[in-house]
């Protein structure tokens, strides 16, 4: 089963993730940007480069295209758990680009490949405030509060939009808490 795990900036995804790995230890784990050798070199130009919105958008494609090209694709008897996948890709997208033209992009660069379930990890106004002010931020997190509030809702309409199964959990309980609910989400789906 191919799980992704989203949320945006902030909201913890790569604390579970890391907590997973111990939980999960057959599971092949990946990331978007960045898992691949491409992906690595795509991600620092994505994060730290000024870049125009299209461009950034290719890089994002060319970054899944080759996961799933030479790791989903020759995976997918196992389970594979995300940080991050096609929907934030989208869903981020979507500010500055129409839904469907998306989604062709993305069928396109991941021949059809969606993951099949999705977690959420959400955030409210307050937490992702006190979150970010926490630690400096990359190009995307320097679009502010109310961009990432609405990525977060674009995040929903994405997979409800594909008809792609999604369970939400509050970010802001404790890490063991969304742990248990992100363990029992990934259990029930085998």
């Amino acid at each position: 089963m191919y799980i992704a795990i989203e949320g945006i900036d902030t909201a913890g995804k790569s604390t579970q993730i890391e907590i997973l790995k111990n939980e999960f230890k057959d599971a092949l784990f990946v990331k978007e940007p960045g898992f691949s050798k491409l992906g690595e070199k795509l991600r620092k130009i994505i994060f730290e480069d000024e870049i125009t919105k299209k461009a950034e958008l290719f890089l994002f494609l060319a970054d899944r295209a080759e996961l799933i090209e030479k790791t989903i694709k020759p995976n997918l008897n196992k389970l594979i758990i995300s940080d991050r996948s096609i929907i934030s890709g989208i869903a981020y997208a979507l500010e500055f680009f129409d839904f469907d033209f998306l989604v062709n992009l993305n069928r396109f660069a991941t021949d059809s490949i969606f993951p099949q379930k999705v977690i959420i990890l959400r955030l409210s106004k307050e937490e992702l405030i006190k979150r970010l002010s926490q630690k400096s931020n990359d190009n995307i997190e320097k679009r502010g509060i109310d961009y990432l509030l609405n990525i977060q809702e674009n995040l929903i309409q994405t997979c409800n939009r594909l008809e792609i199964p999604y369970i939400l959990i509050d970010a802001s309980n404790s890490i063991e808490e969304i742990n248990f609910r992100i363990k029992k989400a990934i259990t029930n789906g085998k």
